[in-house]
């Protein structure tokens, strides 16, 4: 009986110990890690995410990735997505990758050049999304069952990917007809030959073809599984587990990275001293005596926190503009992404709400949904500066103003500053043999393509070059 109680004890420590977490941004983020034995030094690290409605530990049990990692040395990483789903747009869950490689750079010394990226269904979606925003960080990618719904897009700048895609040909979920449009966009990007050479009965298996497309650009290969009869899942049969697939294509590829990243810093420009110099532009809120500043979360709620919190593209917005009210002469606030766009609640413009003192500080929908309601729901703010102080939010509704992210409740004012934000990025050091050989090269050191080149500062022969 003490045997069977000490069994289960240790059972339930291990479950505990394999579910761990880390700090993005305002957010915490869950994933759990296999790490095998006697791991070594300088290992690799293979990312899978689950599907929509599924889970790291239902992500984990589906790939049975366990011996192919024991074998080869490699630790594996099930991200946790929010309400079980990834952000296939922005950078929150980027974010939460890059945070991810950090930690296990961290506590494994893994290998930063040779980490890999899969994802089932939806995670095979967020792995595309990923080519375009994390291909210097990423060696290869591995999409299972999953696509851009909405079809696939290469990023002139992105690097030549490698890529091998599985998918069942009887996926009733994420159709089997789209893989291929999918896959010429990135064919094409890569600079692969049209035509694939053909595996049919792939190591001897009645039902998986083989499609290569390459080598391309920098040697690269997209390679496609093609699964005769399976559906909507992850197919281990025959012999052949998608995982070991994923781990001999991904294991060929590394990528250039020097740790560690040197992050971008974002810190107050211009200080407005007017509503009218404000005015026409976007701005941050930010309190510079407590080093805080407010900014929107994912779940439609303003926040108040450190700037280091407040400034990070992993949230939905931390700049402002200002919009005239239509049932009253001051303002409203409309929360502005960190790419620069309007920030929308199901499709209308989201503004900044004050709830009841019961309540919670909070986005609403547009005007539509707010007119003859705005003032009643303290959408509505009446702005003041005042000189050396700053500027003061009053709920126009019920005369009490904000301070921080709980409703505008308090009878005194505080004073925030309205300000630009500008990002101060580090160059990273360009070996000596590169500096002078005319190539243009960004300022995390990757080489760029001149007919591609978007506004920023780049380095060239030694030199900076500022393209407007």
């Amino acid at each position: 009986m003490r045997h069977i109680l000490a069994t289960i004890f240790l059972s339930l420590c291990v479950l505990t110990m394999s579910a761990e977490s880390l700090k993005v941004g305002n957010l915490t983020r869950n994933y759990i890690s296999y790490v095998p034995a006697n791991l070594g030094a300088h290992r690799p690290l293979l990312i899978s995410c689950h599907g929509m409605n599924q889970d790291a530990n239902y992500q984990k049990n589906m790939l049975k990735i366990e011996s192919v990692a024991d074998t080869a040395k490699f630790v594996t990483v099930f991200p946790e997505g929010i309400d079980k789903g990834w952000d296939l747009s922005g950078n929150r869950d980027i974010n939460f990758v890059l945070a991810l490689i950090d930690e296990m750079v961290s506590k494994y010394d893994i290998d930063p050049c040779r980490v890999y990226l899969s994802g089932f269904s939806m995670g095979g979606m967020f792995t595309y999304h990923a080519m375009n925003k994390i291909a210097d960080r990423i060696a290869a990618f591995a999409p299972i069952s999953g696509y851009p719904m909405g079809g696939a897009t290469a990023n002139p700048n992105v690097r030549p990917v490698p890529i091998i895609h599985t998918h069942g040909t009887s996926d009733d979920v994420v159709p089997f007809a789209n893989v291929q449009s999918n896959l010429n966009v990135w064919i094409q990007h890569n600079g692969c030959p049209a035509t694939a050479s053909v595996t049919p009965r792939y190591r001897n298996t009645p039902n998986i073809t083989r499609h290569v497309w390459g080598p391309g650009n920098d040697g690269v290969e997209v390679v496609l599984m093609e699964m005769a009869g399976k559906g909507h899942w992850i197919s281990n049969d025959y012999g052949v587990l998608t995982g070991d697939e994923i781990w001999k294509f991904c294991s060929r590829y590394s990528v250039d990275v020097t740790y560690p990243i040197e992050k971008p810093q974002i810190q107050i420009g211009q200080r407005f001293t007017s509503i009218e110099e404000a005015k026409g532009k976007v701005f941050a809120i930010v309190n510079e005596n407590d080093g805080k500043a407010l900014f929107g979360s994912d779940n439609q709620n303003l926040v108040y926190g450190d700037y280091t919190d407040a400034f990070d593209d992993g949230n939905s917005g931390y700049h402002f503009k200002l919009v005239e009210s239509s049932v009253a002469d001051d303002w409203l606030l409309r929360l502005i992404t960190p790419d620069g766009g309007e920030y929308s609640i199901w499709g209308s413009p989201g503004y900044l709400n004050s709830q009841p003192a019961d309540g919670w500080c909070c986005f609403i929908l547009g005007l539509n949904n707010q007119n003859g309601q705005d003032i009643r729901n303290g959408a509505v703010w009446d702005i003041q500066y005042e000189e050396g102080r700053g500027f003061s939010l009053r709920n126009v509704g019920t005369g009490l103003y904000l301070k921080d992210a709980s409703p505008a409740k308090y009878d005194m004012p505080t004073y925030f500053t309205f300000c630009t934000t500008e990002v101060i990025s580090e160059v990273v050091q360009i070996p000596y043999e590169r500096q002078h050989d005319g190539f243009v090269y960004d300022l995390q050191g990757r080489r760029m393509k001149t007919t591609c080149l978007t506004p920023g500062i780049y380095i060239r022969n030694g030199k900076k070059l500022l393209i407007r």
